[in-house]
């Protein structure tokens, strides 16, 4: 009776989705081929065959839901963050949407006229810092990827009005 509760205990404790729905569905199926059979060996061959498989899809579905459920949240934090912006850093934003990238040079900045102030706070704000490019050759600032798909998403609401 020990080891019963034992394995009870464990089974009702577990907080692996995929396995919590592998063993729900695997002794679904147990029970049904033991009703249909009235073979508790089969029954307990098909709840074994049935638990790796479940558990394999369980996981997948989860693990999906999971980074949707994740994106979700990192685009309404970035929606957040975008509204609180002030006017030149949201032109600073756009700039770097017009350019085509979250990446502009310091020359191309330059050549801009971007507000100072603008991209200075958004430095502070940590949405934009200074990078290097890959060949290590030139400075750049780079904007958040997720400010940036913002930005773009509210310069193409923006042009349908």
């Amino acid at each position: 009776m020990k080891t019963l509760d034992k394995w009870a205990e464990r089974i009702y404790a577990e907080t692996d989705v995929g396995r919590s729905i592998a063993t729900s569905v695997a002794g679904v199926v147990g029970l049904s081929v033991y009703l249909l059979s009235a073979d508790w060996v089969i029954a307990a061959f098909a709840a074994v065959i049935a638990f790796p498989l479940v558990r394999l899809v369980a996981t997948g579905l989860h693990a999906r839901a999971a980074r949707r459920a994740q994106g979700r949240m990192e685009l309404e934090e970035a929606e957040r963050v975008y509204g609180r912006l002030s006017e030149h850093e949201k032109a600073v934003v756009q700039a770097f949407v017009q350019a085509g990238g979250s990446v502009l040079t310091w020359g191309q900045v330059n050549q801009l006229g971007l507000p100072g102030n603008g991209i200075e706070s958004l430095i502070q704000r940590e949405v934009a810092w200074t990078s290097m490019t890959a060949d290590g050759m030139r400075e750049t600032f780079a904007l958040d990827s997720s400010i940036f798909d913002v930005g773009q998403k509210h310069a193409t609401s923006d042009s349908k009005l």
